[in-house]
């Protein structure tokens, strides 16, 4: 069976009898800058005490946002529309962008289909690959401290180990110079 028709089947089934979950403002007014990594996922109300509706996830790959991108554009919906006065910044151990190589996803996109003259030219930077996840997350604080359509707010960066969820704090946010 098809992933969409189980999730179809899924939902069909589900008790559709939720508590009205009160908004889009962000209950604890927290945005993480994570990952896509699907590792992740189970991590956040266990591991971080974040659940549904306290806080906004932005997931991108490696939790990398270079200045001047426009993933920053993202990020400020999530600061304002959601009034997230806090920023966590949290990339994790055994990141994919920072194993896989350029010439590995180039074979990949060619291998399903995609034409040599449609595959990027630097695909690294297409793909956000990093050399460093902590490295790159701390690109990504300053990134955000230095938009200067963002507020000045706490932008912090901890760094979790995706085996046992464990957090390691890189960065307090709070005790920053903002520029």
């Amino acid at each position: 069976m098809p992933v969409l028709d189980e999730i179809l089947d899924a939902n069909r089934r589900a008790d559709h009898a939720q508590p009205d979950p009160g908004g889009f403002v962000a209950a604890r007014h927290l945005c993480i800058v994570t990952c896509v990594d699907p590792r992740l996922t189970h991590f956040f109300g266990r591991e971080l005490g974040v659940e549904r509706g306290h806080a906004v996830a932005l997931r991108v790959p490696g939790a990398h946002i270079p200045k001047g991108s426009e993933l920053l554009r993202a990020l400020a919906a999530t600061i304002y529309v959601n009034d997230c006065q806090e920023v966590l910044v949290m990339p994790h151990t055994d990141c994919g962008v920072a194993r896989v190589s350029e010439g590995e996803l180039t074979r990949v996109m060619r291998a399903r289909g995609v034409l040599d003259d449609a595959i990027p030219a630097d695909a690294a930077a297409f793909f956000g690959l990093v050399k460093d996840a902590r490295e790159a997350a701390l690109e990504t604080v300053e990134a955000i401290r230095t938009a200067p359509f963002l507020p000045r707010l706490p932008v912090h960066c901890a760094m979790m180990d995706i085996r046992t969820g464990v957090l390691t704090l890189v960065e307090r946010g709070y005790d920053a110079v903002y520029r």
